[in-house]
């Protein structure tokens, strides 16, 4: 077999439509990452105002979404998936709610609410993606061969 046909093979693993799963996948990837991060060196105003052991909470259900919905979304296993998207929507959430806070509690003069703004927008892609995963088993598009 010559090796340039492994990458071509395992291109053709990843759940239709690829780039959609591709994409998926390193957005899983980068709060996998962030939630990881973030359990060693956890965002300071946030930690002081949320508290230890909340943040260690939102950063760890981050850190396990994004870890189940790498190989899920690329596999197409939604019904695995919809944790992942369920774990993210609640850190998403729960994080929204903590910087809306500090916008509101803060002083004249502090600004949070373009970090609330892509907060949100991951919290609403998520919400489409849990529309899309939420009452399936596998992708209903994905052509099954039989045995």
């Amino acid at each position: 077999m010559p090796e340039y046909d492994v990458p071509r093979r395992l291109w053709l693993k990843i759940n239709e439509p690829r780039i959609v799963s591709v994409t998926h996948a390193l957005v899983y990837f980068v709060l996998m990452s962030a939630g990881l991060y973030a359990l060693i060196n956890p965002p300071n105003s946030v930690e002081g105002a949320a508290g230890d052991l909340a943040m260690t909470l939102l950063a760890g259900t981050l850190a396990i979404g994004g870890a189940i919905g790498v190989p899920t979304s690329l596999a197409g296993i939604w019904w695995l998936e919809r944790t992942a998207v369920a774990l993210v929507l609640l850190a998403s959430g729960v994080y929204l709610g903590i910087i809306i806070a500090l916008q509101v509690t803060s002083t004249s003069g502090s600004n949070r609410w373009m970090q609330a703004s892509f907060v949100f927008s991951v919290l609403a892609l998520n919400v489409v993606r849990w529309h899309r995963v939420k009452d399936r088993p596998y992708d209903p598009d994905r052509t099954i061969t039989p045995t």
